[in-house]
């Protein structure tokens, strides 16, 4: 269904479980087309996929662009590539993960302000690492659109999980973003976001304020993860609690590295509180 003028988004069984939606698929339309990203490798959405896509003849797919390569982004570009002949995309740091969890070959490497022109509509890469190194945004400059895959999603927030996953980062990522005049936003998962600005600085907020509950939870002597998150998560669904752990762990280790921080074995303590660590 058409979103906005010429971009799609390409339809499939919505499910979700705590939250979290099925991958979005975009297709952008111009004299060419683009897909954004390429969900799951599974036969059924693949073809549901292709078959809409040839549902659009005689309009020719040149770019299958991978914000970042998860499997439920980068999985079924390769059954795509085959039935439509496009071109595999992804940013140069994402080749070679993409290859060896995924088999997939960029054809395409791209790096942050390079552009790709369908035939008058122009999509700009920029670089938003956080959700992981290789995490790009897709921006049309003709509607003012940001396709944003993990960075930024229609609901909730997104997981900032180590090793590749950067509390730091991600952050910069989104101050990065409100660079942008950006009319619409179009997540990896879950609905459009209409007010751009206003959703980038909650995110912003969001993150600052769960870094503000830290500090005050390691004033209060809670030095290990568990502790933390229990004060921090106290009703939180039994199965979301690992996830829950990696956040509280990628806001430390983004304190580690700021110097805010000591870490001695598996427990964690402010500077200024602590005379010897380790």
């Amino acid at each position: 269904m058409e979103i906005a003028p010429g971009v799609h988004s390409i339809p499939m069984p919505t499910w979700t479980f705590m939250g979290v939606y099925v991958p979005n698929v975009y297709l952008v339309a111009g004299e060419e087309a683009a897909l954004i990203d390429s969900g799951f490798e599974d036969r059924e959405a693949a073809r549901s996929r292709i078959e809409y896509i040839k549902g659009l003849a005689p309009l020719k797919l040149a770019y299958i662009i991978i914000t970042h390569p998860h499997p439920d982004h980068i999985g079924g570009c390769r059954a795509i590539k085959k039935a439509t002949g496009a071109q595999i995309v992804m940013h140069s740091l994402a080749a070679a993960q993409a290859r060896r969890g995924h088999r997939v070959t960029g054809d395409v490497l791209v790096e942050d302000g390079d552009v790709l022109d369908i035939g008058g509509i122009h999509l700009e890469i920029v670089d938003t690492p956080g959700h992981s190194p290789a995490s790009i945004c897709i921006y049309v400059k003709e509607s003012k659109i940001l396709f944003t895959g993990d960075h930024i999603l229609g609901i909730g927030t997104t997981v900032v999980d180590a090793p590749d996953g950067d509390m730091t980062q991600y952050i910069d990522s989104l101050k990065k973003l409100l660079k942008y005049d950006i009319s619409l936003i179009c997540p990896g998962h879950g609905p459009p976001i209409h007010e751009a600005e206003r959703k980038i600085e909650e995110l912003i907020a969001h993150r600052g304020e769960r870094e503000r509950q830290v500090i005050s939870c390691l004033r209060q002597g809670r030095k290990t993860v568990a502790k933390l998150v229990a004060e921090i998560y106290p009703e939180l669904d039994q199965r979301l609690l690992e996830l829950a752990r990696r956040q509280v762990l990628a806001h430390l280790r983004k304190l580690v590295k700021e110097n805010k921080v000591a870490v001695a074995g598996e427990e964690y303590a402010l500077k200024e509180t602590v005379r010897v660590i380790g």
